[in-house]
């Protein structure tokens, strides 16, 4: 049912959904705070005072007074989520994707394909899907028409719009029922299962009676839906779960012990002077600043955070300094109940085990928040010794967290790619099938060759150094299947592919291994070569064979060769010839 005008205003002046709103903000800032490399000040003041005031329930004043200096935005954690993302994006390279769409006419088909292709969707949803998925979990895909069509068909578009920007919405059994945003030119959209309507605003950015811009879609449901699906509870399903809600707090902690091992940095390259301090009681009438412990909060009581980064120091507090190299540190004035006997200036030098403590907390806790985020194993952990069990476990657990990803991308892809093609073609649109595959390159190809090594030295049988080495095939030339093709037919005509030269002459001395074959692996790039120059690319000759013929010939004329070499040089060791 379509909304009318006066339940319109009601909505914008009260919104139903204002607390969820507020949540789903509230949250995707928190975790923005931990990945983005740049906020706006309004943006990040809230996330840092929410931080800091955490951490000034942790340590002493003279410490927190330390720790708000060397506080800078970005913060180190932003690395770590820039890891985390970048190995979470493999949900883009599935080996098998498959994008199926049913019209009624082929040429629609065709059409249709043209069209995603001349809006490059692909790169579309890489990119600024991706960048959602980052730090929009929380964003709404609208899907719209321009204002006039000049083409045969509708051209619809579709684009993420913040949760900030939303007014209100229904939201039910995981569809929207309708939804009020304000569009950039201040303007309020109104979407439902019938219209797409845009209203004028007053200098209050409330809706007038002017008539707003409508179009009836036709559709029979609202063409917009939350871009992500998983919510981050049951409670709260309108806060969706970003793939690193759960390991928040790990962060808060890593980014606390970070920054309190540049404290730590500072008594080793700098000594620390304590000196008693002088009670601040500046603020400032007209802005509403005041002074906390050294650094200013606005009237809002947020810190008031600088275009660098920091934290902005008192002007009255910040006159106090050391003269010459160290650092200044106040400790409370001692009073009559709490006589304080310490010398007036005392030094503080490092202390190493609380150095040592830091380093390794901090590096524990950006492998725990590394492990959550994308699952076991992975290149963080290459350098640990694992066996056959805790290389499937980590593979699977992997695998798990990027189909948890794929299906909520999929879904997306999916709404945005039906709702258009309604718009475009109507009923002449039948509906689609949409995976991003089921299969993935789990570990780049450095991790691989190291799995296989380590396989290898363990005395893997072969059935699992060829299932290895199909991965690195597959992952070392996964956008050439040509070269793939080639490299597989390779694998099955290369006797003893899993021995190097020195293993296998050592078993030619033991007699363990066929002379003969022994030549065709040490010539085997030169007898490749030569087959090919009087034949065929390997891959082409016997495509009419069945894959054991065509191998077996191969073989056999890789034998012919070897023959050839006796015939023309004195037999010898297992390299004549050559």
């Amino acid at each position: 049912m379509a909304l009318l005008l006066n339940q319109i205003k009601k909505l914008v002046q009260s919104p139903n959904r204002a607390n969820q709103i507020n949540k789903a903000i509230r949250h995707e800032n928190r975790v923005r705070f931990h990945v983005e490399s740049f906020m706006e000040q309004s943006e990040v003041s809230r996330p840092a005072t929410m931080f800091l005031d955490w951490v000034k329930t942790l340590i002493p004043k003279d410490k927190f007074s330390i720790f708000v200096s060397l506080f800078r935005f970005p913060t180190p954690i932003v690395s770590l989520s820039d890891t985390i993302f970048k190995e979470l994006e493999r949900v883009f390279d599935g080996r098998n994707p498959s994008f199926e769409y049913e019209f009624t006419d082929s040429e629609l088909k065709a059409d249709w394909q043209q069209y995603k292709k001349d809006h490059g969707d692909n790169e579309i949803w890489r990119k600024k899907g991706w960048d959602a998925v980052k730090t929009k979990i929380n964003s709404v895909l609208i899907v719209d028409l321009p204002k006039e069509q000049t083409t045969e068909f509708p051209e619809p578009y579709f684009y993420w719009l913040g949760i900030e920007n939303v007014i209100d919405y229904d939201y039910e059994n995981g569809e929207l029922k309708y939804i009020i945003f304000r569009q950039a030119d201040g303007r309020i959209a109104v979407f439902d299962d019938k219209v797409m309507s845009i209203y004028e605003t007053d200098d209050h950015n409330q809706i007038t009676d002017a008539e707003p811009e409508s179009v009836e879609h036709g559709l029979g449901f609202c063409p917009a839906r939350f871009f992500w699906s998983t919510e981050l509870n049951q409670n709260t399903p309108d806060v969706k779960k970003s793939p690193i809600s759960a390991q928040l707090a790990d962060m808060d902690w890593a980014l606390f012990f970070a920054t309190s091992k540049k404290s730590l940095d500072l008594y080793a390259a700098y000594p620390i002077y304590s000196v008693y301090e002088a009670d601040c009681d500046f603020e400032n009438n007209e802005t509403g600043d005041y002074c906390d412990g050294g650094y200013l909060r606005g009237d809002d009581e947020n810190y008031k955070i600088l275009r660098t980064g920091g934290v902005q120091q008192c002007p009255v507090c910040s006159t106090r300094s050391l003269t010459g190299a160290g650092s200044l540190v106040e400790v409370p004035i001692p009073t009559k109940d709490d006589p304080d006997l310490r010398n007036p200036v005392s030094i503080t030098t490092v202390d190493r085990s609380s150095l040592d403590y830091n380093v390794e907390e901090v590096a524990r806790l950006k492998a725990k928040i590394y492990t959550g985020s994308v699952g076991a194993g992975g290149d963080m952990q290459t350098k640990q010794s694992i066996n056959e069990m805790q290389v499937t476990a980590n593979f699977e657990s992997k695998v798990s967290v990027l189909n948890s990803l794929k299906d909520n991308i999929e879904a997306a892809i999916k709404f945005v790619d039906d709702t258009r093609c309604r718009l475009r073609y109507g009923d002449r649109y039948i509906g689609n099938h949409i995976s991003m595959g089921t299969e993935f390159y789990i570990y780049s190809i450095d991790v691989l060759y190291k799995q296989y090594q380590q396989a290898k030295t363990n005395g893997a049988p072969s059935a699992e150094l060829d299932l290895l080495s199909e991965q690195i095939i597959a992952t070392e030339h996964r956008n050439n299947p040509s070269k793939i093709q080639r490299m597989r037919v390779l694998k099955q005509l290369e006797p003893y592919r899993h021995f190097t030269l020195d293993e296998l002459l050592k078993l030619y001395d033991k007699e363990l291994i066929n002379k003969d074959l022994l030549k065709v692996k040490i010539n085997f790039n030169t007898f490749v070569d030569r087959f090919e120059r009087e034949n065929t690319n390997i891959v082409e000759f016997g495509m009419q064979l069945d894959p054991a013929s065509k191998i077996k010939i191969i073989t056999d004329k890789f034998k012919d060769y070897v023959r050839e070499q006796k015939e023309s040089s004195t037999e010898g060791g297992p390299g004549d010839g050559e």
